[in-house]
């Protein structure tokens, strides 16, 4: 009698020992995979940010006066791509989301220089021939806002 006890026994640890083994495994996947999706976003926020920076040199390098010159600072722009002409523009009103996700949004903050001409945070000289250009990418996904953003400096270069 005591014998056929001891084999239930086993059974029901086995049974118990194997059901949490699969609980924990399909808790890791599920979190893997909710990681893998946060990360893929976030890793396509990088690469439209920079698409943001291409552009802005790009609109650069086309002619500093026309594009980039009269830009204020403390205004949000955004960029638009007119795909007849194939070409980039800064614009005041906000485009549709990109992807159906992302809202790439351009901030222009003016650039101080000191006496040697290197770049200061304050007490410089606006310089009028360079922008630090800031690009913004906001998403909202799986409960959260998230953002990325990168900057660069830009400098009329070409005297155009």
């Amino acid at each position: 009698m005591g014998k056929n006890g001891f084999g239930l026994l086993e059974i029901v640890i086995a049974v118990s020992i194997i059901s949490g083994t699969i609980f924990s495994l399909s808790y890791v996947f599920i979190i893997s995979h909710r990681l893998e999706a946060i990360s893929s976003d976030k890793v396509r926020a990088n690469f439209l940010a920079e698409e943001g920076l291409e552009a802005m040199r790009f609109l650069r390098d086309k002619s500093w006066n026309t594009n980039l010159s009269g830009l204020s600072v403390d205004t949000t722009y955004y960029l638009s791509f007119a795909t007849t002409t194939s070409t980039w523009s800064v614009v005041t009103n906000g485009p549709a989301l990109i992807d159906g996700l992302y809202m790439r949004t351009i901030n222009v903050a003016a650039v101080e220089r000191d006496a040697s001409d290197d770049i200061v945070s304050s007490g410089g000289t606006v310089d009028p021939d360079s922008k630090k250009i800031s690009v913004t990418m906001a998403w909202s996904g799986r409960g959260a806002t998230s953002t990325v953003t990168i900057s660069t400096y830009l400098s009329d270069i070409f005297d155009n």
